[in-house]
């Protein structure tokens, strides 16, 4: 098989990667988003992207942190 099973230590770097990567996304999406909102004075696609991958991020962890507080009252 193409993918061996990682390790703990491998599974931490992956989500620490996983981690840098959205912050630089999320800055690099942010700037030009800005940029061209303050020079084209309109909103662009990168600001859509930007809006919609943080609405779907904040989103998701608030219904896996409601289904982790259900599982722990059972």
């Amino acid at each position: 098989m193409f993918f061996r099973k990682m390790n703990e230590k491998e599974i931490k770097n992956t989500e620490k990667a996983v981690k840098a990567g959205f912050v630089f996304y999320l800055f690099a999406l942010g700037a030009s988003a800005m940029y061209s909102f303050l020079l084209e004075s309109r909103s662009n696609t990168s600001f859509t992207i930007l809006m919609a991958g943080l609405n779907f991020f904040f989103g998701y962890d608030f219904i896996l942190n409601k289904i982790d507080k259900k599982e722990r009252k059972h």
